[in-house]
């Protein structure tokens, strides 16, 4: 008893340390983080990553961690500034072994971001387009697997299979530095491949003109994609999604150097696997875990890419296997019936073969003994006569050699019965072995289940759908049975989608398509639409060569959905930015230029290509130094060069040249532009001709009205002033003609009134030029005074009000104002007829307002508002208004009459 219960105790405590030693095991797993550029569920990254798994995943002591950049559809700096700081915030605390990136932007991030998170980690990189040694610099530990494509030997079998081609057609989207290599690639190789095929390029397009250019092509053409993930619009196209616009847009045979493409429509080519980059970065991680060096371990740059065709586009082109390079895959292609019945067959065959054998054994043995039975009855004819007495014998023997042979005929049909249960056997192991396969492949599709969205799966034969139970619970639905399953999914996929659907499964049922993949929307238990991506292949196929079943997976796409209609509506919303931005600049009455720091004009409005004469497909054309004739381009480099942060903006006047040759005076006024990558220039022009003639204007009616106040000026002196003092002279001359004190009193006396005459005359001349009252008693009083005596000779009425007056202002202004008041007076005296007049002068605050009414005839005030009336007396005034920073209004009706002048200027 004490013997078993130590013997127990010793199992236990040896068990423990097993379960002990096996956590240990587990805590020291090591990381490894997979880094992908791009998104989950882009064929190309999804087959990186299981080349990837399928070495690692099978290594217990490897904890595999995935990480995605989904820099195909973003990639602006600030978006990969936010996606450092949130790689810092999950990873500042992991350690991990080594490091897989997968394509060029992940290995770009990890070598700008080195210091920060991947110092003195193993960096292995996969699918590098372009490698150069410059994109790893500054990486201590660094090896991989380059990305080459051989597009050379692709357009070279496609030729071979398509004798009759008269032009091969390259699709590409021009968007990246990779594509623009390639289609040089492309250029390069051509003149060595000694044809007469036309080479013609798609590129930079819309999905639009792709389709509409892609529909009319020539039929004896040939396309060969390169990639349009991205339209010249800058919208992301998924290469599945592009690969069937194409597909659905011609019959023509396509061929391509990427596996993402293959059996998706494309015939095939030398393709580029991203399974095997995955598989050998894998194999170069597990050798660093393993305790290799990693410098030492070389870069793989060949011997991954092989030829791939699809058979049933093989098929459609009538091209046959024995035409393919040698070694060539063919997919897709329907095993043999010897291959279909490989061990049923074997079994007949080795049956048959026994079964011969046994009976030609028997036959054999027959005819032994029956030749060996003749020549014992001729032996004993022969010695009948002497072996009489052996004839008793002889019968017996004959009798014991007739059992002999009764008793092998029935050996040889215990034989052939034990060979009929033997084959009875092996066909009762070939039953179960079909119900093991019935039964593992239930199982697969219990941990498909269990391990992904869900599966799905279509019987033909029964059309019974299964669905898995995590997708119902997804939906909100309980307990589907496989019969309600095809009835309920009618009603609750979308019939946009369900058409869609049907059409695809059509197809399947009929073996005219190996795949099916569709999107579609199904509507939850709440209402909602939510999104699906189904994937499906058929499994297997009847006697007669028609599918099955076909068996697949569902993947909830939802967010993606509404991720994707996210962005279509901030694209939306740029658009209207943009366009509204366009409209604004379009209506703009100033002219526009937009050019980069060279000079090269970029945009233009309509103004200025109205001004300049040119359209705006010309004048894109042009270097701004080609219409500015006051500045040479070093001058106008000067000037932009000016312009920085701090000075946005500055303002200068020039001379631009028309496409006619004729010129105009410009006043420019400059602002700087910042992009993220450049600088651009914003030049708004206005044409200052007119300002220019006002100026002259003004100029030359203030050198008219100084002129007419000297000549004034100088007759009041030579009429007043001038006889009053020759009067002077004479009298003070002839003062001593006289002897008489009488006399000489009297010449005094006139002398001394000629002199208050001439004084009282000054002081006249003086009032004009500047009345002593408005210098003396200010603004209101001197137009008070004013009003008064014009009002004396009851010719007009003229009433004056003035409000909150009492305190002296500028005395320019003053001089202004009551200059204006004259002027209007004076014209309505002249020129309007009137009798009454109404001025009203008021101040609030530092804006002063007058307002000049009278009930004259009118006139059109549009030409003195525009300064081209003729008069100018009082534009010459209004002018100074301008001068002060004031502001004035003039309005007349020449029908109705009357006239009003409002004035404002503030202090």
């Amino acid at each position: 008893m004490n013997k078993s219960i130590n013997i127990l105790w010793r199992t236990s405590l040896l068990f423990m340390l097993i379960l002990l030693f096996g956590f240990q095991a587990s805590a020291r797993k090591q990381r490894v983080l997979v880094l992908h550029s791009y998104h989950q569920g882009l064929n190309w990254t999804d087959n990186v990553s299981e080349g990837i798994q399928s070495v690692l995943a099978k290594d217990d002591n490897v904890e595999l961690m995935f990480e995605y950049m989904d820099t195909k559809r973003n990639s602006d700096p600030e978006y990969l500034h936010e996606f450092a700081k949130l790689y810092g915030l999950k990873h500042q605390k992991n350690k991990f072994a080594a490091i897989i990136v997968s394509d060029n932007n992940a290995l770009d991030f990890v070598r700008n971001y080195n210091s920060d998170f991947f110092k003195d980690t193993p960096i292995i990189f996969c699918s590098i387009d372009q490698f150069t040694s410059e994109l790893v610099e500054g990486i201590d530990q660094v090896s991989g697997v380059t990305e080459e494509i051989d597009s050379k030997k692709t357009i070279e079998v496609a030729l071979q299979l398509h004798p009759k081609a008269k032009q091969l057609v390259v699709i590409n989207d021009n968007q990246t530095q990779s594509a623009i290599l390639n289609r040089n690639n492309i250029k390069s190789f051509w003149p060595q491949l000694d044809t007469d095929v036309n080479l013609i390029f798609l590129e930079n397009l819309s999905i639009e003109e792709l389709v509409d250019q892609v529909q009319n092509l020539d039929p004896n053409s040939i396309i060969y994609l390169i990639n349009f993930s991205r339209d010249k619009e800058g919208n992301f196209i998924s290469y599945q999604e592009n690969i069937e616009i194409i597909r659905a847009a011609t019959k023509l045979p396509i061929y391509s150097s990427w596996e993402f493409y293959f059996n998706e429509g494309i015939v095939g080519g030398m393709i580029t696997s991203g399974y095997n980059q995955g598989q050998f970065a894998a194999q170069i991680t597990l050798d660093v875990l393993n305790g290799d060096d990693l410098n030492s371990i070389p870069i793989i740059q060949g011997g991954y890419n092989a030829f791939k065709f699809d058979y049933e586009q093989l098929k459609r082109f009538k091209i046959l296997p024995k035409q393919l390079p040698k070694g060539s895959i063919i997919s897709n292609q329907p095993p043999s019936i010897i291959r279909q019945y490989q061990t049923s067959l074997f079994v007949i065959i080795f049956g048959t073969l026994i079964m011969l054998v046994i009976l030609r054994y028997s036959k054999i043995r027959i005819q032994q003994n029956e030749k060996k039975l003749i020549q014992e009855n001729e032996e004993l004819d022969r010695r009948v006569a002497e072996r009489t007495k052996e004839v008793v014998f002889a019968n017996e023997k004959l009798e014991l050699q007739t059992e002999q042979i009764l008793k092998q005929n029935t050996e040889l049909e215990d034989h052939r019965h034990n060979l009929l249960e033997l084959v009875k056997e092996r066909t009762e192991n070939l039953e179960e072995a079909n119900l093991e396969l019935k039964s593992s492949r239930k199982r697969l599709l219990r941990m498909l289940d269990a391990n992904s969205d869900g599966v799905w799966e279509h019987n033909f034969e029964n059309e019974q759908v299964y669905i898995s139970k995590i997708i119902w619970d997804k939906l909100g639905y309980n307990s589907v049975t496989a019969a309600d399953t095809k009835d309920l999914l009618c009603k609750l996929i979308h019939p946009e989608d369900l058409m869609l659907i049907k059409q695809k499964h059509k197809k399947n049922k009929m073996g005219h398509s190996l795949l099916f993949i569709t999107e579609f929307r199904i509507c939850t238990k709440k209402n909602e639409w939510m999104w699906f991506k189904a994937k499906g292949k058929i499994l297997d196929y009847n006697e007669e060569g028609k599918p099955r079943n076909i068996v697949g997976t569902l993947i909830n796409i939802t967010e993606r959905k509404e991720a994707e209609a996210k962005i279509k509506a901030e694209e939306r919303k740029l658009r209207v930015s943009e366009k509204r931005w366009r409209s604004l600049i379009e209506q703009a009455s100033d002219g526009i230029l937009i050019y980069d720091t060279t000079g090269k004009i970029l945009d233009a409005n309509s103004a200025a290509c109205n001004w300049l004469g040119y359209s705006t497909r010309e004048i894109l054309q042009l270097n701004y130094s080609e219409i500015d004739l006051n500045h040479s381009s070093s001058a106008l480099h000067t000037y932009w060069r000016k312009l920085t942060t701090s000075t946005p903006s500055l303002s200068f006047e020039s001379t631009q040249k028309r496409k006619d040759g004729s010129n105009f005076p410009v006043e420019i006024h400059l602002s700087l532009i910042e992009l993220q990558d450049s600088k651009l220039i914003l030049s708004v022009i206005n044409d200052i001709s007119i300002r220019q003639e006002t100026e002259r204007k003004i100029l030359n009616a203030v050198i008219n009205t100084e002129e007419s106040e000297r000549k004034r000026f100088a007759t009041d002196l030579h009429d007043s002033i001038g006889p009053l003092l020759s009067s002077i002279n004479l009298y003070l001359s002839s003062l001593g003609k006289f002897d008489s004190v009488i006399e000489k009193e009297q010449i005094i006396k006139a002398s001394v009134d000629a002199v208050n005459e001439a004084l009282v005359s000054i002081k006249e001349i003086s009032n004009n030029l500047s009345p002593h009252i408005l210098n003396d008693f200010g603004l209101e009083k001197a137009i008070q005074s004013f009003t008064n005596k014009i009002n004396l000779s009851q010719t007009i009425s003229i009433s004056f009000y003035a409000e909150h007056m009492e305190e002296r202002i500028n005395e320019q202004v003053e001089v202004v104002i009551f200059r204006v008041v004259n002027e209007l007076i004076n014209n309505t005296i002249k020129h309007a007829k009137a009798t009454n007049i109404e001025i009203n002068l008021s101040r609030e605050g530092n804006l002063i307002s007058l307002i000049y009414i009278d009930d004259g005839i009118g006139f059109d005030a549009k030409e003195i508002n525009a300064g081209t009336s003729t008069g100018m007396g009082l534009y010459n005034v209004l002018s100074r208004i301008r001068s002060l920073n004031g502001s004035h209004k003039i309005k007349s009706n020449p029908k109705r009459g009357g006239m009003m002048a409002l004035v404002e200027i503030n202090l």
